[in-house]
């Protein structure tokens, strides 16, 4: 079983595509295929801050990141905001999702990222799990979001 994380670029678009839909439907979120291929899109994008990660077992791409690196006064220089972190069903219980953090936490680095935040849906035991294993902490803060 080999397990590679790589930049995802334009000729992965239906994959990456592919990957998020799933990701919506398997949370019961809306996934507007067509705003998802737009997303994918801004990520490609010259000079766009996302990070569009894809992970591969054996080959065959199995899950997907789809990070944001920004501006954080708060940590004293760049954080990442990972919107997005996804791995096949199939997939699971692999060291998929450690090896998408272990090219994170390396990138990162790399790249003067001083922090990585996300968030966790209640219901995903096995990531809460994951995530304090390697050192990610509660935020006591309520996200809102405004659609504008």
């Amino acid at each position: 079983m080999s397990i590679s994380v790589r930049v995802a670029g334009p000729a992965d678009r239906e994959t990456c595509i592919r990957l998020l839909i799933a990701q919506l439907v398997e949370h019961t979120l809306p996934a507007d295929p067509a705003g998802i291929a737009g997303g994918v899109d801004l990520a490609f994008a010259p000079h766009s801050p996302a990070w569009l990660l894809l992970a591969e077992l054996d080959g065959v791409p199995v899950g997907i990141v789809l990070a944001n690196q920004i501006v954080s006064v708060e940590k004293c220089g760049y954080t990442l905001w990972v919107e997005e972190l996804y791995v096949v069903p199939e997939a699971r219980r692999r060291r998929v999702a450690t090896a998408f953090l272990d090219y994170i936490a390396a990138e990162g680095r790399r790249r003067g990222v001083r922090a990585v935040e996300l968030e966790v849906a209640p219901t995903q035991t096995a990531a809460f799990a994951l995530y304090r294993r390697r050192g990610f902490r509660n935020v006591h803060r309520q996200r809102m979001t405004w659609d504008l």
